[in-house]
């Protein structure tokens, strides 16, 4: 697990990596109706000479060192599941030595606009290679087909897309738009964070504050801002909830998840003089201790304050 920096990318997409859907097999299909068999033929960004155009070979992320044996997608029309879904993406092997997927009868559809919102990329023994990015993430602007991806399945046609993927190395998961607990499957527990910050004359607010966590050096959130108001003059602020992985190779007191909590001004309130940042630890042992039945017990910071 101390090669966290590859396993965070394991524990990242499995929700999204358990077994074959069988979404298909409930499509209502008329036996008289043509089927489209639409291929996909995988195309690792950065890897070729005819990429280097597109994109700096220099600013992708590294492949593992692998051969990519199975893709795992999400087909959509409209809003309806074709071919796998979110909870259990639909896996179909490559052919042998080469980046287009097999045929399977699952990919053998009626002609019409398809989307495809997920595709990642696995060696053999299921470690993650590569993934699509979402067109709303920073890696997504390196894609010139980012998620979802648009298909058109004509009558009589042979589709055979392109899709573009990037290598996935020790790069945040959040920058290919997904959060961490999308990749693979792992118990989440929630944990909720409260602060409050003293003025040099000793007067107590509730902080305005931004979030980040790691693990094991890898971020998974950044920069979350807790919500603040006020209300018949009484300033406020809510408790920023995040999901945490409970991962098992650590010891129960090890520490493997980091946080850092830095103060923000809040106009109207209180002003600031100096940047402000707490930064923490947690282990198994200390997530759970504030968990009691469906309550939760919130770690408290103090910005300025006496103990």
């Amino acid at each position: 697990m101390k090669n966290f920096h590859i396993g965070i990318l394991y524990f990242i997409l499995g929700i999204l990596c358990l077994s074959c859907s069988n979404e298909s097999e409930a499509l209502d299909i008329p036996e008289d109706e043509e089927l489209v068999n639409l291929s996909l033929n995988i195309d690792i960004l950065g890897l070729t000479e005819n990429n280097s155009g597109r994109q700096q070979i220099e600013d992708l992320p590294i492949c593992i060192p692998a051969t990519p044996y199975y893709i795992e997608i999400i087909l959509k029309q409209g809003q309806n599941d074709m071919v796998g879904s979110a909870d259990i993406p639909f896996r179909i092997d490559l052919a042998p030595n080469q980046m287009f997927t097999r045929y399977v009868p699952e990919m053998a559809l009626p002609a019409g606009q398809y989307s495809l919102d997920h595709c990642a990329v696995f060696a053999e023994d299921g470690r993650l290679m590569c993934l699509a990015p979402r067109f709303d993430s920073p890696m997504g602007r390196m894609s010139n087909a980012p998620m979802p991806m648009s298909i058109n399945l004509i009558a009589g046609s042979k589709p055979f897309p392109d899709v573009p993927v990037l290598c996935f190395d020790d790069r945040d998961v959040n920058e290919f738009g997904y959060q961490f607990f999308e990749i693979e499957p792992t118990v989440i527990r929630n944990f909720c964070f409260f602060a409050n910050y003293c003025s040099d004359s000793g007067r107590h607010y509730p902080a305005r504050y931004s979030l980040d966590v790691s693990v094991n050096g890898v971020s998974i959130y950044r920069d979350i801002i807790s919500t603040n108001g006020e209300d018949n003059g009484e300033y406020y602020a809510d408790p920023v909830c995040v999901d945490l992985p409970i991962i098992l190779d650590y010891e129960e007191d090890e520490k493997y998840i980091d946080y850092s909590l830095r103060l923000l001004e809040w106009e109207g309130v209180y002003d600031l003089d100096e940047e402000m940042v707490i930064s923490g630890s947690l282990s198994r042992a200390d997530i759970n201790e504030k968990l009691s039945g469906n309550n939760i017990e919130y770690e408290h910071i103090f910005f300025n304050c006496p103990d």
